[in-house]
């Protein structure tokens, strides 16, 4: 498969993440990690951005929202450059064992005035 061109302007010092849970039944308790992978086809997803972090829903049917993060920092122990390319990594994990992943690919860019 071709290295994607279409990317998402990322803030080189990081930015919001929103997200909705698993819209299944049971999603009540999860947990959730965000990590990035660094490169075009990254082969891992080892750099953490957030540390994990469990979510519980006020039932055990289907999460009636969504979450956002106001500000999710890229890990202070890497470097980015404007124009390099990184993948964003979402997982939740639920009480019954299910995971659910999702992917945005990114391109850093300057900060926005």
């Amino acid at each position: 498969m071709p290295v994607q061109q279409n990317r998402t302007k990322w803030p080189i010092h990081g930015g919001a993440v929103a997200f909705q849970p698993g819209w299944f039944s049971g999603h009540q308790t999860a947990f959730i990690y965000i990590n990035l992978g660094i490169g075009n086809e990254p082969l891992n997803y080892s750099h953490i951005m957030n540390p994990m972090f469990q979510i519980v829903g006020p039932t055990n049917l289907a999460y009636p929202g969504t979450f956002c993060i106001p500000q999710v920092p890229l890990p202070a122990n890497l470097t980015f450059n404007v124009g390099d390319n990184a993948t964003i990594q979402l997982i939740e994990t639920a009480l019954h064992g299910a995971a659910l992943y999702s992917v945005r690919l990114m391109e850093m860019e300057k900060e926005r005035k």
